[in-house]
């Protein structure tokens, strides 16, 4: 019987053998065969067509490959019995059909010796579209800025930051992995804060995230509650994105569980219009409309699901429609000292602008979307998304969950190297 662990290792190692590069042999071997496909065609004619129609073989000093194939003139009788022009039209005939049918063979086998690309977007550097030339309306971002822990160790690797890990499984359950991926063409763009290493830039760039590099956004007077908090509020640059119509924002130690897609068509991100009549002057002035929605913040392990809504959110997942207008009120607000808790950054500035009582209150997004201190209790009952920092073992956590995320992790590592070789894709 095939398991259900099993059926994933026939999958990945299938995916795997169908994205390596052809070896040599292959190469060899298939360029051969087009270049021996006329000869054996021509020699089939030869002796067997020729004789067949009667034909008349020129002597060996005519040029019989041209005459046979082209009407060449040459200094011997015409052919007899078949018109030479027929004989002619079915030997190319013959080739041509031949030559077709063994570049057909080799662009259908899984060891392609030619690649046709549609768009420059189909590389490994950037999103792989589902529609060449369209652009999804919508798209998955997340932030990643320097880990504080590695500050001042040199001597730290890249695949020693747990964020970054993160957020490069994170990329690859999104873009590529066959039960989460998205089916409609959405991007994945990672937030890069201006001093984030360019050798995690480039590795992120080839896992197919959209890297946008971005300055920092501070408040002098705002002081995080936790020092991995303190840029936390760049994530705000999302909403200078005003190419697409709806961002989801993921924190990169989230695990995707059920593909993503539905959430931005879900009534529960529908656009809604401010109430003027609850704005603050010094706050500067509303937009137009606005879409903010999120999940009521849960704080400990064992807890009701669905949740019953709340009055907070989390930061860590939420889904907006990008807006300067929006930007500049969010950063008015900033730059008020003390106009709400910074303790948590930008999670407390969002639930200020957002409180169920003030001008544009936001919205419980369909509960399915997400949970905090997850179990296998969301995971069995269809959660999308579970957030936690699986990677930590001094955190409590059922080991399944925490088995869900490394074999993500495992699987992001074998389809890396299958697609590249073993070239720099080790996490």
């Amino acid at each position: 019987m095939i398991t259900r662990r099993s059926e994933g290792w026939i999958l990945r190692w299938t995916e795997t053998k169908l994205r390596r590069p052809p070896k040599v042999g292959k190469i060899v071997s298939q360029s051969s065969f087009l270049i021996l496909s006329p000869i054996i065609c021509l020699s089939f004619a030869h002796s067997y067509i020729v004789p067949m129609y009667g034909a008349y073989i020129p002597k060996q000093s005519s040029p019989v490959l041209p005459a046979m194939l082209f009407n060449v003139p040459h200094d011997t009788p015409r052919w007899q019995g078949t018109p030479q022009c027929g004989l002619n039209k079915r030997i190319q005939a013959a080739l041509f059909a031949f030559v077709l049918l063994g570049i057909w063979i080799m662009t259908l086998s899984p060891y392609r010796l030619f690649e046709f690309p549609t768009s420059s977007s189909s590389s490994p550097t950037s999103p792989r579209p589902a529609n060449p030339g369209h652009q999804s309306p919508y798209a998955y971002v997340t932030l990643l800025a320097p880990n504080p822990k590695l500050d001042n160790n040199a001597y730290i690797t890249d695949s020693e930051d747990e964020y970054f890990i993160g957020t490069r499984v994170l990329a690859y359950q999104l873009l590529h992995q066959p039960s989460t991926r998205t089916n409609t063409s959405i991007p994945f763009i990672v937030i890069c804060t201006d001093d984030v290493k360019p050798s995690k830039i480039e590795r992120l760039r080839l896992d197919g995230a959209t890297v946008v590099v971005v300055e920092k956004l501070r408040q002098e007077w705002m002081k995080p509650g936790i020092d991995r908090w303190r840029d936390m509020l760049s994530k705000l640059r999302m909403l200078e994105f005003t190419q697409y119509e709806k961002l989801l924002f993921l924190d990169s130690d989230m695990l995707v569980a059920e593909r993503m897609d539905s959430i931005f068509d879900d009534p529960t991100t529908a656009t809604q219009t401010p109430n003027t009549t609850l704005a603050k002057e010094d706050e500067g002035p509303l937009p137009n409309e606005y879409i903010f929605s999120a999940s009521t913040f849960i704080d400990q392990r064992q807890h009701p699901w669905p949740q019953p809504p709340g009055s907070y959110f989390s930061g860590g997942f939420f889904l907006l429609q990008p807006s300067i207008s929006m930007f500049n009120y969010y950063m008015k607000i900033a730059s008020i000292p003390e106009r709400f808790d910074s303790n948590a950054m930008e999670q407390g500035l969002l639930n200020y602008a957002h409180r169920r009582d003030g001008p544009m209150p936001w919205q419980e997004i369909n509960y399915v979307y997400s949970t905090c201190w997850p179990t296998m209790k969301e995971v069995k009952k269809g959660a999308h998304s579970l957030h936690e920092k699986f990677w930590d073992l001094n955190i409590e956590l059922d080991e399944e969950l925490r088995g869900m995320w490394m074999q993500a992790k495992g699987e992001m590592v074998g389809f890396y190297e299958g697609r590249e070789g073993g070239r720099g894709s080790a996490a």
